[in-house]
């Protein structure tokens, strides 16, 4: 039990790899453009796809040495194809605060409510899920959107609830795609009823950019 425990949360530390392939956005995003980062990540897709189609198709056996991958995925696509296509989707449709956002949530409302779950979880509820993971995954969805959305609390609050209400509900479906991209809309959409326009709003990032710039 307890290295069935250990192999899911280290699973779910695995995720961590998203935030190079997001920083790397970002340097491309200023450095070049927005086309050149998008690109950037439609090639990361191809070898991810390359790499399933070995697997899948043609049943090429690779290592997993850690034990991370699920029953479910030896089948089917892993939650990486299903992450790298979310940010491709959600840079390439939403502002970009609206998506980094979204994908913060993704990594770290996903990862805090499995920990928690996993290693506190008494209540169960839907699919293994427990009130402790849940509520421990909103926690940290609300202090996600209080760093990246600290000046739109409506905007941030719906995105961090939607996040945890999707990732609550997602069985059959990856919760890496799912979230997301029902987070990122929903955030979209706050802002144009509340007639937020993020095109106008220079970003913490674009101006930790800029300082870093001074220096090179």
């Amino acid at each position: 039990m307890k290295k069935k425990i250990a192999r899911e949360i280290l699973r779910k530390l695995f995720h961590l790899y998203q935030i190079p392939v997001i920083l790397g956005y970002v340097v491309l995003r200023y450095e070049f453009s927005e086309r050149v980062a998008i690109f950037s990540l439609v090639i990361l897709l191809m070898f991810i796809l390359e790499f399933e189609m070995l697997r899948l198709e043609w049943k090429v056996e690779f290592p997993d040495p850690f034990g991370i991958m699920r029953k479910s995925e030896r089948q089917n696509a892993t939650g990486m194809f299903y992450m790298i296509l979310a940010t491709i989707i959600v840079f390439a449709v939403f502002d970009f605060e609206i998506a980094l956002t979204s994908l913060m949530l993704t990594i770290f409302g996903d990862l805090v409510s499995a920990i928690v779950g996993i290693r506190y979880g008494k209540r169960r509820i839907r699919n293994g899920k427990s009130w402790e993971g849940f509520t421990a995954g909103l926690i940290a969805n609300i202090i996600v959107v209080i760093i990246f959305l600290w000046g739109f609390p409506i905007v941030g609050i719906t995105m961090a609830l939607t996040a945890s209400i999707v990732e609550f509900v997602t069985h059959k479906l990856d919760d890496n795609l799912t979230i997301p991209i029902f987070s990122a809309f929903a955030g979209h959409t706050a802002a144009f009823i509340l007639g937020i326009s993020f095109l106008q709003i220079v970003s913490p990032l674009q101006n930790f950019h800029q300082f870093i710039s001074t220096f090179l």
